[in-house]
């Protein structure tokens, strides 16, 4: 995964408040395994920014 990757979350984090499905994007890369990550709703709201291990995205093709 790199920079600017377009994501979908695979599970939910209810501690986040994200929920499996939601489409984001990588922001910064970390490392292997830990990326900022944001997310936002149809209008372009901001509902999450945070950083996010590898397991909880998937790169949408």
């Amino acid at each position: 995964m790199k920079q600017f990757d377009v994501v979908k979350i695979t599970k939910d984090n209810p501690f986040e408040g994200i929920t499996k499905g939601r489409i984001g994007t990588i922001l910064e890369v970390y490392d292997d395994n830990h990326y900022e990550v944001e997310i936002c709703d149809s209008n372009g709201k901001t509902l999450f920014l945070g950083a996010l291990s590898r397991d909880y995205l998937k790169v949408v093709v």
